[in-house]
């Protein structure tokens, strides 16, 4: 739909009032700005920098178990290079449909075994709950049947129950166990891979 055409439906003449103005503005937002996923390309590299960096200490505290300032340039190459055929990952982007956009939510799949992997994933803060995490998390559940992967784990801190929720509500068998030091592993079972023959 043409943002265009929802500015056209408020008559000319209708009263200009802070509140009209306001809805009318958010209206125009979110029919030109879309979240879209895809896998993480080379040259993500320093829009993933910008984005771990704009996180919260708390967020980025829960997303690597410990207090940093985000991630190096070694690091973000690093995520942004997967093989594709063991290594993966996933960003969320928002932005105008056709303009720049900026990384809202960003997933790694590490492998962990013959059939199994780890997951991580970090959304913005002002985003959060509102299904991006989920949407990232489904994207890498999809990559990884495909690849035989066979059990999806995820390591996180025990306080952390919003990613807790997240991964075992996604409607498959999965079970959290706690490793110690506040630390809780959750396994996602993906089930038999079904080859196209």
């Amino acid at each position: 739909m043409d943002p265009s055409a929802s500015i056209a439906a408020i008559p000319d003449d209708a009263p200009s009032t802070p509140a009209r103005a306001d809805v009318f503005a958010a209206r125009a937002r979110t029919l030109a700005t879309r979240i879209r996923i895809r896998p993480i390309v080379a040259t993500d590299h320093a829009a993933l920098q910008a984005f771990y960096a704009s996180l919260s200490d708390d967020s980025r505290r829960t997303r690597f178990l410990g207090s940093t300032n985000g991630i190096g340039r070694t690091q973000s190459t690093y995520f942004c290079t997967p093989d594709h055929a063991h290594r993966e990952g996933f960003v969320a982007v928002m932005g105008p449909v056709h303009g720049p956009t900026r990384i809202v939510g960003h997933l790694c799949v590490e492998p962990d075994g013959p059939t199994r992997a780890e997951v991580a994933v970090a959304v913005a803060d002002e985003l959060q709950r509102r299904g991006i995490g989920r949407r990232l998390v489904e994207a890498a559940v999809v990559w990884a049947r495909s690849d035989g992967v066979r059990t999806l784990t995820a390591t996180m801190l025990a306080d952390n129950p919003a990613i807790q929720r997240l991964l075992t509500g996604l409607g498959l068998p999965s079970v959290a166990v706690p490793i110690g030091a506040g630390v809780v592993e959750v396994r996602i079972e993906l089930g038999a891979v079904v080859s196209a023959a």
